[in-house]
């Protein structure tokens, strides 16, 4: 069976369905497979002002990096 067909037969299923209990554990195992990754509130002063570093040009390129840091980098 297709992944078409799959999709077409679980939301014909869904749509009929009154259960409510039914319904809210599909929701369950369908967010279980979300991927999403949410930034902690803690780290988000930090990507701000990373941002506000980039755009005023206070970084490194990666160039810049090794020939500052030369020695830390041998192998």
């Amino acid at each position: 069976m297709s992944i078409r067909e799959l999709k077409k037969i679980i939301k014909e299923k869904i749509d009929r369905s009154t259960d409510a209990k039914f319904l809210e554990s599909m929701l369950v195992l369908l967010s279980k497979n979300e991927k999403a990754f949410i930034i902690p509130e803690h780290m988000k002063a930090g990507i701000k002002q990373g941002e506000r570093d980039i755009a005023n040009g206070n970084f490194f390129t990666m160039e810049e990096f090794e020939e500052r840091y030369k020695g830390y980098l041998k192998d």
